[in-house]
């Protein structure tokens, strides 16, 4: 089963995140406290709002709360973030799949901390992906991964949390074959893609990869 959850980032492109939801259907839609107020705006009502909810409008609360919406109130001062809350959650519904939807943009310790997030998510045995209008962001750990897209699209591919190894690229301009790239190495940025498929490959290591949906 697959499920979004929406972060109280920043969201630049209303049409995006409605036209995302639309479009995979999601078994379960989760926000993270003021995450709900995106939804507000488009008229797509959560499964479930978790958090402290102090970023979260009135008017907000209460539509929401006359729809039916579960609501999950958790105090201000915990061990944990509202997005952990809401993977969390996620995981115990059965969830397989999940998209984070705001997690980019605004400040930079925030989206930098989503990003590390997805790999406490991988931790769990999840898939995680984040989605925003400009790009998508996958992380696979000692396995491959097949990216859709169409020819000329950019593709990035970096380690994270130390070197990986045995890593090979397929379908892109510059192609590896059971590389090597150490942490903190920038070669992987900028990848093309030659076709409307790519497939990418670890052996040992976590890599984030980049696929750019705009022009870059």
């Amino acid at each position: 089963m697959k499920a979004c959850i929406l972060l109280n980032g920043k969201i630049e492109d209303l049409n995006f995140l409605k036209k995302t939801i639309d479009k995979e259907n999601y078994d379960y839609i989760i926000c993270a406290d003021g995450g709900a107020n995106f939804l507000y705006k488009i008229k797509v009502v959560p499964d479930y709002i978790l958090g402290d909810l102090d970023s979260l409008e009135l008017k907000v609360k209460n539509y929401f709360k006359e729809k039916g919406v579960n609501f999950k109130k958790f105090p201000e001062r915990k061990n944990e973030t509202d997005t952990q809350l809401c993977i969390h959650l996620a995981k115990g519904l059965g969830i397989v799949d999940i998209d984070l939807l705001g997690a980019l943009g605004g400040r930079i310790d925030h989206t930098v901390a989503n990003i590390n997030l997805m790999y406490y998510i991988k931790k769990l045995g999840l898939n995680p992906v984040i989605k925003n209008n400009k790009e998508d962001l996958h992380m696979i750990e000692s396995e491959y991964i097949d990216i859709f897209g169409k020819k000329g699209d950019t593709i990035s591919v970096l380690p994270v949390n130390g070197d990986s190894s045995g890593i090979t690229l397929e379908g892109l301009e510059y192609p590896l074959k059971d590389a090597t790239i150490e942490y903190g190495d920038p070669i992987g940025i900028s990848n093309v893609m030659e076709s409307d498929k790519c497939r990418i490959t670890v052996e040992k290591g976590t890599l984030l990869i980049v696929k750019n949906i705009e022009p870059v």
